[in-house]
């Protein structure tokens, strides 16, 4: 369903909100990232979500990447969702073969849009305050 690649743009992502207005270097990103995310692995994802506009860059030796929008902007959904994909638990299928199908298909729809409730209900910057508040404890 999520992979790591959702998990590493997070991680990248909760950085730059941490940080935004500034331009960040890669390098400042892994650190600031404490090196948990692989360097080509970074790259890849940072594209992705350039192309997507949720990253802006500047070259330069100033430059960097920074986010595109405020950390209140952005809800997890838009980052999680970009890089894995819409998760379908359950694909639409017409009709159902039969009643157990059709009651397991109808589970499976109502996780799905929990799911996606969850994801849609956070943003960048409620992850950077979860994080500031288990930092103080």
């Amino acid at each position: 369903m999520f992979t790591m690649r959702s998990e590493y743009a997070l991680r990248l992502m909760i950085v730059m909100a941490k940080e935004y207005g500034n331009y960040l270097s890669m390098t400042e990103i892994l650190e600031k990232a404490k090196q948990s995310v692989p360097r080509e692995f970074a790259e890849k994802i940072l594209y992705t979500l350039k192309k997507a506009g949720l990253v802006k860059t500047r070259r330069g030796k100033s430059g960097g990447y920074m986010l595109s929008r405020p950390p209140k902007e952005i809800k997890v959904s838009e980052i999680v969702f970009l890089l894995d994909r819409k998760s379908k638990v359950f694909f639409d299928m017409p009709g159902c073969p039969d009643e157990l199908d059709c009651v397991i298909r109808a589970l499976w729809k109502r996780v799905e849009n929990e799911i996606e409730k969850i994801l849609s209900g956070v943003t960048l910057e409620d992850l950077v305050r979860e994080q500031e508040e288990k930092m103080k404890q």
